[in-house]
This record gives C-alpha cells, structure tokens and sequence, in this order.
C-alpha cells in the first residue's frame, strides 16, 4: 500500500505509458488500490490525445480487470480509439473490446469499429485472440455477425492450437451471441472430447452450458463430460454445479451419476449459491425427472430467508421445478407466494404462466397470488405465447379460481391465434373452459374446425381430453367426434392409459354417439382390461357409457356388461347429495298435491331423480346449468336422453321457477 500512495503522489508526473503501465502493475497484481486508481483516472483522462493505441488498449484492460467503475475514463477512451483503431496491434483491439466488456460499459460505435477492424486482420489473430474477441462481443450483447462468421471459419481452422479455456470460452460465446455455427460446434465437440483431462471445472460447466444452450446434440462429448465432472466436483463452484446441472438437463442427456453427485455436493454449499443458482439447481432435476429429495428438502429451507432476492424468473422456476418434482412443500410454496404475489408486474408472461401452473399442479392453495396474476396478466395476454395462454387457463381452471375477465380475454387472443397452437395447447384449451364452466362458442367450434384437422398429431392425453372438455360443455361436434374416433382407434392398444380411455368413452355416451359400435366396442373391450388400475369416478364413467351402449345399440352385447353390477356399484357408492332448494320443491310439490313421490329417487341402472313417482315413470328435475351424475358433469342434454329411453317421463324445472316453486310451498306451510 506504500508503494500505490507513493505512485498516487506522482501521478501528474507520469508519462502517458507510466499511467497505463501502473495501473496494469496493480491490476494484474490483483491490489486494491482504489483511490491510486482514481488519480490515475483522472490524469489519464485530460492527457489521452498523447497516449499511443497500445496505451489506451493496457488503460482500459487494467481498470476492467481490477473492476474499477471509471465511466468518465472508459468514455474517454472510447472516443480517443474509434479513431484510431487502424493502429492497432491485434492483442489492442482484443484488450479493449474484453475490457469494455468486463466492465459493462456501452459503447456500440467502438464495439462496430472494432468488428470492422477485427474482421480484416484475423489471420494475425492467435487462438486466445479469437476467444476472446468472440467472448467480448458476447458478453457485451452486440450483434456482429459478419465477425462471428469470419472467427467460426478461422478458429475451426486452428482449433488444434486452442487450450481448452480458448474452446470453452469460444463456444460459451457463440451460444450466448445465439450464433447458428453447427460445423464450428461439431469441430469444438471434437477437440475437446480428447482434451477434457485438461479442463478446470469452469471450462466443463462452460462447454456443457453452451452446448446445450445452442441446442446442440454432442452425445460423446456429454457423457465425456460426465464422466470428467464426476470425478472433480469438489472443484465446482455453485454456479459450476448449476449450470452443469442445467445444461443436462437442457440437453436432454441421462447422466444419473452425475446428477447423483451434484446431488450429493449441493446440499452442504447452499449458503454459496445466488438466487438464480438455486431456481437453476431445482429446475434441473426437475426437470430431467431425477429424485432429489434431500436435495429439494435442502433448497425449500435455504432459499426461503432469500426469497427477496429472487428474480422473478427465479421465483417462477423455482415454484415450476418443486411442482413438476412432485415435492410436498407447503410453506415453501407460501413464502414463494408471498414473494411473487408483490413483484407480478415484474414478471414476463411466461413467468406468470408458469408460477400459476406450479401452484395449480402442486394444488397449493393461493388465492391472494392467483388474484395477483390475473389482473397482471389480463393487461397483458397479448404478449403471452400460446403456451402461455393455455397453461394460464388449465391453472386457473385446475385451482378453481374464478376469473371470467381473465378467461373471456384469453378466448378473444386465442380464437386469433389458434393456427399457432400445438396439440397440447388446444386440448389444455379446451379442457380449462369446460372444467372452469367458463362458455366460449366461437372459441370451441375453431378448436373443432383446427383439431379435426390436426388429430395424427395429438397424444392419447389429448385426444380423451379434448373429447372430454366438448362432451362436458354439452357440445356435440360431430366432424370433431368422428374424426377422433378414427385417430383414437388406431391407438387404443397400447397408447391409452385407463383414466384416458374411461374419459373417451364417457365423452362419446355423452354426445349420443352412435355412428361406429365398433370404435365404442373396442373402447370398452380396453378399458375391461384395466378396471383395477380405476377409482370410483372412472368407474362411473363407464357405467354411464355402459348404459349408452345398450340403449344405442341393444342388439349388441357390450364389453362392459359382465361388469356391470361392479360398475353401478362404484357408481351408487358417490351417493346424491340433494340442495336445500330441491328440498323445498320437494315440499312445494307435496303441498300442492303431486303424491305420492319419492325424494331421490334411484333408478334401477342408478340414476337419481330429484323428485319421482316409480310407479308412473314421471319425475320432476329442478335443473342447473349441470347435471352431477355421480362423480361425472355434463350438461342436461346427457342425463336427460338416458331417462327419454329409459321410459321416464320427465318433467325439467329450470331454476328460476324451482325457486318459485319453493316460494309457493312456503307461502302455503
């Protein structure tokens, strides 16, 4: 420190290569020196017309590598070197875009300059040169793709003469200036699989994340890397470990043991990792589906104290990642709910989207948060993507949350973008209105129309819960109908799970299907061998569609029939659960004199009637806009068909003269 008070007392005295060569010395010493900088700043500012291109180039990269905040200086030099840049040696135009880089100064005309300048002299470039410039560039966000272009051609050239800093570093940068360079890649990916005995930890986690980051497919060099991390994970910093573990993740690559060993070398260093490295760490084994629970019990303890430091994105991810694991965290999810429920005005769409899928998936109770999103959103679904809009709507829908301002907003975007939205979205779509109870017409006949089109595409999941959100809405759809029998058939072997196939008869006995016997046949004959893997609610589905192939077509014998007594059992088990008003209208009826009835009445195949005379097969049905038939909705039409052909004669009372019925009988008593 004697020697840094002894130079700031004769920095006026100083020529301009002494100014630049002492703050180099300090710099690369790693001293701090503070105010010894600030004096030569301030020297070095009033005399730079007198410094020479390899003095500016050393001041820059001394104050960007000691991490001194310098503005009026770095200004200066910006100035002072577009000018000049043709005197430049090329390590003076690599040092100072790295410096104006490293020290986040915004400097677009310098950065072109030195693109121009650079793209013309890299064959006098070494392999550190042409990392670091591409490195520069990146880290300072400006585009240059004629440059990026001339250093993937000239460094694939020479790659041989790369250490693995310069390859890990160049390929760090070419994924984050997003620069489409696949032979470049391919070349680095070869080169490097050799050499990974050579890297430091931070060379591994680059590669892995740039790798993945450009989307990449480089098997060999990820299992190499696997096998290298492995063994040297102690070396690993946090931002090591997460971004390793994210990149594997991105890429989609299986490394159980890898993944096992961050898992093990996490827990205990938690203390060290940022907010970011925490959401990044989770979203990982997420989302490579690998079982982490000590891990995730280790990050919902940490991370709670800190949650005023996540970013939204953090925050998001977090909550998406504890989801989609399937952790029991619920006071993790409260603080996360906290936390997000003051910064949603912050958040980008797909944050929105996602932290309401977490909480809807993790079935975590959040009104106060759910409110928050939807009036954040509603402003702003117009810049949602579709996969926003329909995983927006599935978690509103999934929580219960009534929100008609949000949904009648998301059924305006989506009727206008609905070419844009894949199989998954459509279903989820439509799914999300139907289970809300929110109608859209216009918004369903389109996804009919589109997805009619588009079955071949849709996975079993899909197609039963498409058929099933328009069964539920009452809409029959026939083209719809049809055309997903015909793509379903084709699947029904060995693509549907059993809730998928009870869901698809049940939907196809609720739009009176009755064009193809042996598609619904084929239906139950599937579902029979799965009965034991169903609940009560599944169960009755099926007794339902049961009961809809024996009345569509009586001649034949249905799959399910030797079922049926366990069916209507699992069926009758869900027990009715009559209102107060169908009560009062019970005793309206009585008073006026319609006896002798029975309250609840229980058909033989198990439908409830509100209010029957057995005897007569006449009934009365005080009607809302749903039908609960046990465990299963639908919309009147459905229940009401069945009673038709079952011989009952019934009569509807809509709501509103239930509700005047129920006056009159107590006006009466």
């Amino acid at each position: 420190m004697a020697l840094a008070g002894s130079c700031r007392r004769c920095v006026r005295e100083f020529n301009p290569q002494e100014l630049a060569n002492a703050a180099w010395a300090f710099a690369t010493a790693g001293i701090e020196a503070p105010r010894l900088f600030a004096a030569i700043a301030g020297a070095a500012s009033k005399r730079l017309g007198e410094f020479n291109p390899q003095d500016l180039a050393i001041a820059a990269w001394a104050f960007a590598k000691a991490g001194i905040e310098a503005p009026q200086l770095f200004a200066a030099i910006s100035g002072a070197a577009s000018k000049r840049l043709d005197e430049f040696d090329p390590q003076g135009l690599v040092n100072t875009a790295w410096a104006f880089a490293t020290a986040g100064i915004d400097a677009l005309q310098l950065f072109a300059a030195i693109a121009g300048a650079a793209s013309k002299r890299l064959g006098e470039f070494n392999p550190q040169d042409l990392a670091n410039t591409a490195w520069a560039f990146a880290t300072a966000g400006i585009e240059a793709p004629q440059l990026f272009a001339a250093i993937s051609g000239a460094a694939s050239k020479r790659l041989d003469e790369f250490i693995p800093q310069d390859l890990a570093n160049t390929s760090w940068a070419f994924a984050t200036a997003d620069v489409d360079a696949p032979r470049l890649f391919a070349a680095i990916a070869g080169a490097a699989s050799k050499r990974l005995g050579e890297f430091n930890p931070q060379d591994l986690a680059n590669t892995a994340w740039a790798f993945a980051t450009a989307g990449i497919e480089a098997p060999q060099l990820f299992a190499a890397i696997a096998g290298a991390a492995s063994k040297r994970l102690d070396g690993f910093n946090p931002q090591n470990l997460a971004n390793t573990a994210w990149a594997f993740a991105t890429a989609d690559v299986e490394a159980p043991q890898l993944f096992a060993a961050i898992a093990g070398a996490a827990p205990s260093r938690l203390g060290e990792f940022k907010p970011q490295e925490h959401a990044n760490t989770a979203w990982a084994f997420a989302t490579a589906g690998i079982e982490a629970p000590q891990l995730f019990a280790a990050i919902a303890g940490a991370a709670p104290s800190r949650l005023g430091e996540f970013k939204p994105r953090d925050l998001a991810n977090t909550a998406w990642a504890f989801a989609t694991a399937g952790i029991d965290a619920p006071q993790f999810f409260a603080a996360i709910a906290g936390a997000a429920s003051k910064r949603v005005d912050e958040s980008k769409p797909q944050d929105l989207a996602n932290t309401a899928w977490a909480f809807a998936t993790a079935g975590i109770d959040a009104p106060q948060l759910f409110a928050a999103i939807a009036g954040a959103a509603s402003k702003r679904l117009d810049e949602f993507n579709p996969q926003d809009l329909a995983n927006t709507a599935w978690a509103f829908a999934t929580a219960g949350i009534e929100a008609p301002r949000l949904f009648a907003t998301i059924a305006g975007l989506a009727f206008k973008r609905l070419d844009e939205f894949k199989p998954q979205e459509l279903a989820n779509t439509s799914w999300a209105f139907a289970t809300a109870d929110v109608e859209a017409p216009q918004l369903f006949a389109a996804i009919a129309g589109l997805a009619s089109k588009r079955l071949d595409e849709f996975k079993p999941q899909e197609l039963a819960n498409t058929s099933w959100a328009f069964a539920t809405e009452g809409i029959e759809a026939p083209q719809l109908f049809a055309a997903i029998a015909g793509a379903a058939s084709k699947r029904l072997d060995e693509e549907f799970k059993p809730q998928e196939l009870a869901n698809t008869a049940w939907a196809f006995a609720c739009v009176d299907w009755k064009k193809d016997p042996e598609f619904f046949a084929e239906l139950a004959r599937r579902a029979v061998r799965d009965l034991h893997a169903l609940d009560d609610r599944h169960l009755s589905q099926l007794h339902l569609a049961s009961l809809h192939f024996h009345l569509a077509w009586p001649d034949r014998s249905s799959p399910l029939s030797k079922h049926q007594q366990m069916l209507q059992e699992a069926f009758q088990r869900q027990g009715p659960s009559p209102s107060q008003l169908q009560r009062d209208v019970a005793t309206a009826l009585d008073r006026v004199g319609w006896t002798p009835y029975v309250f609840e009445h229980v058909t033989e195949e198990g439908l409830t009637l509100d209010v029957a005379q057995p005897d007569t097969k006449c009934a009365v049905e005080v009607d809302g806009p749903y039908h609960y038939l046990k465990g299963t909705t639908v919309k009147n039409g459905f229940k009401s068909r069945l009673l038709e052909r079952l011989g009952w004669d019934v009569v509807h009372v809509p709501f509103f003269r239930a509700r005047l019925l129920q006056e009159v009988g107590t006006a009466h008593a």
